[in-house]
């Protein structure tokens, strides 16, 4: 009885635990699928919080494409690509115009395929092509006459000498009357005075002896910046000498040719000059200005000649002297004739110097050489020591530099005007830069035997302008500063970096219940246990059959 009893309690209780372990292992398993979950759900939800994420994975759902719009941000790093307005530091480069210029020229380089029929024309008509290569014979001929031009009433050879010229120009002045009764005695520099019987001036830089009838050189400089003995064209800064040294060689003189009648000065051929009658001189201590009277042979006043030292205004290194020629004879002069001459003494190698003379394209020059020692009278004929035209770094010798100058006609009562430059610098660069600042025509320099390239320790300068030619000399022009191109800022991108949440510090937390994952897994625990019962329970039932 009791073990049938037994057997019908056994079996209905291996039934119950079999079913509570089937009905609470899809709990557990449910409640394990929720805890795997979560621990994944982490790094994939750390994936999804950040709309970065989403552009990193192609796959994610379609509403994210949204943020994948964030690329477009992403697309700002375009205006870092707006270093092509770092291209406008190319304006930078605009300062090399000729960087400009060369792109033109690749245009340019469109003729340069044309030129293939250009060449073509020449084959068919040769005569042309002559013509073109006869051309520069016509430039190498004399330049014309100079043009004659009245002055206006009241006006001065300054002025005119101060208005720009294009081509050869002989201005014509009214004349005043020069009867011997109305001159005036000259106020001259007395025996004592500084540099007496000339005047000394300077500008600080540049030392003329001037006498009264309008040459250079002197005897002696005492109480002047020039110092005892002689003196004619220093350079101050070295306290070097040019004129005087020697012979003290230096003149000029006018010339009728038609009527043999002329007149100048020249220290070395005797004070007071020839055929000359010093008609005023008045001087500072930086100007001079000779005016002397040339008569005929009857005495009658035939030219009014006027030298009139100043400082340059463009250039501490040179003298300008503006010269007028005045025709007081009552008749047309056919040609006025003058010369200027100079022997060059260059210190520290006096007597031993190097000589150079460009006449460019002055028209009213005829006649050059580096004869010094040449008469002061136009009517002498020419002569030379070692040249004659031009010449550079002749030498060393001791020679120097004559210049002859014809002006065509002159009218009754007219007169003409042109500029002498006397100078130097400490280099012959130097030099050259003075005679770009005034625009001369035509020069010669004076150098020392030791240093005939480069002109030091000085180059000295007898030049002219106003003679019918154009400069010689460009002057330099400094170029206009670059502005330099404002600094291109280019914007700054942040990219953001993937925000990735950290796992919380408290417990994961199931989704659906919110209990811990240790809560999570009582289930199955329980569920395990009711099944290992169950299993219990079977044996058990097995066992007490079997006995």
């Amino acid at each position: 009885m009791f073990h049938t009893t037994r057997r019908r309690h056994g079996k209905p209780l291996a039934i119950a635990a079999v079913t509570a372990a089937l009905v609470l292992a899809p709990v557990a398993a449910f409640a394990d699928d929720g805890g795997v979950t979560d621990a994944t759900s982490e790094p994939s939800a750390a994936a999804v919080a950040p709309d970065p994420g989403v552009t990193e994975t192609p796959t994610t759902p379609a509403p994210e494409p949204a943020p994948a719009a964030d690329p477009a941000p992403a697309a700002d790093p375009a205006p870092a690509a707006e270093p092509a307005p770092a291209a406008e530091p190319a304006p930078a480069a605009e300062p090399a115009p000729a960087a400009a210029a060369a792109p033109e020229s690749a245009p340019g380089a469109e003729p340069a395929a044309d030129p293939a029929p250009a060449a073509a024309e020449p084959t068919v008509d040769p005569a042309p092509a002559a013509a073109t290569a006869a051309e520069p014979e016509p430039a190498a001929e004399p330049a014309p006459a100079p043009t004659v031009v009245v002055a206006e009433p009241g006006a001065t050879a300054e002025d005119v000498l101060a208005e720009p010229v294009s081509e050869p120009t002989v201005t014509l002045f009214a004349a005043e009357s020069a009867e011997p009764a109305a001159i005036e005695a000259a106020a001259l520099p007395a025996p004592g005075d500084p540099c007496a019987p000339a005047v000394c001036i300077d500008n600080g830089t540049i030392l003329l002896a001037v006498n009264p009838t309008g040459e250079l050189n002197t005897v002696d400089g005492t109480g002047s910046a020039a110092g005892p003995g002689d003196a004619g064209l220093e350079f101050l800064p070295t306290g070097n000498d040019s004129t005087s040294p020697g012979c003290l060689c230096e003149g000029w003189g006018v010339a009728d040719p038609a009527t043999g009648i002329w007149g100048g000065a020249n220290v070395d051929d005797g004070l007071g000059g020839r055929n000359l009658e010093v008609e005023s001189f008045e001087y500072t201590g930086s100007t001079a200005t000779s005016v002397v009277l040339v008569r005929d042979d009857a005495g009658a006043p035939y030219f009014r000649v006027t030298h009139a030292y100043v400082p340059a205004a463009e250039t501490p290194n040179l003298y300008q002297v503006n010269v007028t020629i005045e025709n007081l004879s009552g008749d047309t002069i056919a040609t006025v004739q003058y010369r200027r001459v100079m022997d060059w003494d260059v210190e520290p190698t006096a007597f031993s110097e190097y000589v150079t003379i460009d006449r460019g394209t002055a028209s009213a020059i005829t006649y050059t050489s580096d004869d010094g020692f040449a008469s002061s009278n136009p009517l002498s004929g020419p002569s030379h020591i070692m040249f004659e035209g031009e010449a550079v770094d002749s030498g060393p010798n001791d020679h120097g530099a004559l210049f002859d100058f014809s002006f065509g006609s002159l009218a009754a009562g007219e007169s003409l005007s042109f500029i002498i430059f006397y100078g130097g610098a400490a280099s012959q660069t130097e030099a050259e830069t003075a005679l770009a600042a005034v625009g001369a025509e035509a020069y010669s320099f004076g150098q020392t035997s030791t240093d005939p390239v480069g002109g030091t320790p000085n180059t000295f300068i007898f030049a002219f302008g106003k003679v019918g030619g154009t400069p010689i000399f460009t002057p330099v022009v400094d170029p206009e500063p670059v502005v330099p191109a404002e600094p291109v800022v280019e914007p700054a991108v942040v990219v953001a970096a993937p925000v990735v949440a950290a796992p919380a510090a408290t417990q994961p937390r199931l989704a659906v219940t919110g209990g811990t994952a240790q809560a999570a897994q009582l289930p199955l625990v329980a569920g395990l246990l009711a099944l290992a019962l169950g299993a219990a329970a079977v044996v058990g039932v097995k066992v007490r059959r079997a006995h």
